[in-house]
């Protein structure tokens, strides 16, 4: 895959200023800053941005994205809310703030991988695989509802399937902990390996899926995960509402289990993200 000369060129700006302010005792989040304003990101193509954002998380260590993913919670999530809940008081417009792109921008630092290097539709990671976020915080509806869900939504049949073969799921939740503190955590799924996703994805594809694909009449589907309840410590997905003319109720356990892993989680304490998964 060719690159632009002139990103190619950054490379070389983005590792000698790492290196040099790294020596010089310059902390991660004011080396980051430094990185992002000599970098013209408006000026490349969608697979020079890839390729720089690559360059950029490769030369982090692990304890830097760290540093960084605790600063990132801090400022879209803790202060946003702060400052949305500020004029949502004045307003009474909603308080919530968008998740999906936080998530998308959180698994990055976590694992390293770029994302697509735009908006809209396509491969939430450049490996192709999802990235889904459900949000508790501020989303009570009028009867005083909050139903957060992860959704895998798909207008044909190729894209319903395709859920079995990405190369990893990756399912955030914002929530409230036992304490009544922001939580986030996040779940690394191999749907291919957790034997009790796929069997239930697989007959919700046989008794619902295909059926409505094969009216032909453009019907999309979706199929719903509801993340852990807020403010328990639960560890598992629900699925099925236990209707008759619907699916029964199951558990899908995100920990301790094949398949599936906790990667990440982070509290607010007094104010501050604390990360104790990473």
């Amino acid at each position: 895959m060719d690159l632009q000369p002139i990103a190619e060129d950054y490379f070389k700006k983005i590792e000698e200023i790492y290196n040099s302010e790294i020596k010089n005792g310059t902390s991660i989040i004011d080396i980051a800053n430094m990185l992002t304003e000599i970098v013209p990101a408006h000026e490349f193509s969608v697979v020079s941005k890839v390729h720089i954002s690559e360059k950029i998380l490769t030369l982090f260590t692990k304890e830097q994205r760290k540093e960084l993913a605790t600063e990132l919670l801090e400022e879209q999530v803790i202060r946003q809310r702060k400052k949305l809940n500020h004029w949502s008081t004045i307003t009474a417009q909603s308080a919530q703030i968008d998740t999906g792109y936080i998530a998308q921008h959180l698994v990055s630092l976590q694992t390293q991988i770029p994302g697509q290097g735009m908006r809209g539709k396509g491969d939430d990671l450049c490996d192709g695989s999802e990235v889904k976020s459900a949000n508790f915080l501020d989303s009570m509806d009028k009867k005083g509802a909050v139903a957060p869900r992860w959704n895998f939504t798909a207008v044909t049949k190729a894209i319903m399937e395709r859920f079995l073969e990405y190369p990893s799921v990756y399912l955030l939740s914002m929530d409230l902990n036992s304490n009544n503190k922001f939580r986030t955590r996040i779940w690394k799924v191999n749907v291919q390996k957790h034997e009790t996703l796929k069997e239930r994805y697989i007959e919700w594809m046989n008794k619902l899926g295909y059926r409505k694909f094969s009216n032909n009449n453009e019907e999309s589907v979706n199929f719903q995960l509801f993340p852990p309840h807020s403010g328990t410590e639960e560890t598992f997905a629900r699925h099925g509402n236990g209707r008759a003319n619907g699916f029964q109720k199951l558990n899908i356990e995100l920990e301790n289990t094949n398949g599936s892993e906790l990667i990440f989680r982070a509290d607010e304490i007094d104010g501050k993200i604390v990360i104790s998964k990473f």
